[in-house]
């Protein structure tokens, strides 16, 4: 995952993940996330959950790698992720995200979203390290997993999408046994759309709802359908 677009007020993501936050500006809609943004992320805070600023692009020491997404196969594969799974989890809080079809001229974005509800929770992991003037910064990864027949005509992978009644064991100690069991994205099937949009979204500079209005299907397009 590549983009992602949140939309959805503060009332409404305080609501769906249970937790608190009061700074204001996290929730400014954003239409175009790329890595390196700084944005919502869902934390387990004691026995609460918070909304913490996190920089996309898991960056465990500020000298140290910087990815902005990763495959749950990889977790069986590397303790640190796993370590990372168990000791700090997040959800990513979004309203959908983008896909791009190559073709033989330019790359086609698409926009997916669940349709159920305004604002969806991704599986992610992050770190937090302090920078030499005291300030703590966190920074957090995708977790991904192969796509479900809607997505698989524009990319093989899909981000982790977490059902609302998981929210809570993923947070408190289960990601690592849940990742072990892997993810599958198939029964979102009957409750996600995919539709194609304007290709400014291809310049990281425009951020407009503009960017998530649908055009029309081109015709002899041998891609997924539009809803």
């Amino acid at each position: 995952m590549k983009r992602y677009v949140l939309e959805a007020d503060k009332f409404i993501i305080e609501e769906v993940f249970g937790a608190q936050t009061d700074a204001e500006s996290l929730f400014n809609p954003n239409y175009n996330v790329i890595p390196g943004n700084t944005m919502p992320v869902i934390v387990k805070d004691g026995d609460a959950r918070s909304v913490v600023s996190s920089v996309w692009g898991l960056k465990p020491k500020e000298d140290e790698y910087d990815f902005f997404e990763v495959g749950q196969e990889e977790f069986s594969e590397n303790e640190n992720l796993t370590k990372l799974a168990k000791s700090s989890p997040c959800i990513i809080p979004v309203s959908g995200f983008y896909k791009w079809k190559e073709t033989v001229d330019d790359p086609l974005p698409f926009y997916l979203r669940v349709l159920t509800t305004e604002v969806t929770g991704l599986a992610g992991i992050y770190t937090s390290y302090e920078q030499e003037d005291g300030r703590l910064i966190h920074s957090f990864a995708v977790i991904t997993m192969p796509a479900n027949a809607l997505v698989e005509p524009l990319d093989d992978r899909m981000p982790v999408i977490l059902e609302e009644k998981d929210y809570g064991r993923w947070l408190n100690g289960s990601a690592p046994d849940m990742l072990g069991k892997g993810f599958s994205g198939n029964h979102l099937l009957p409750d996600m759309s995919v539709f194609r949009v304007p290709e400014l979204v291809n310049d990281p500079s425009n951020n407009s709802k503009e960017l998530v209005q649908p055009i029309p299907k081109l015709r002899n397009y041998d891609g997924p359908e539009d809803d």
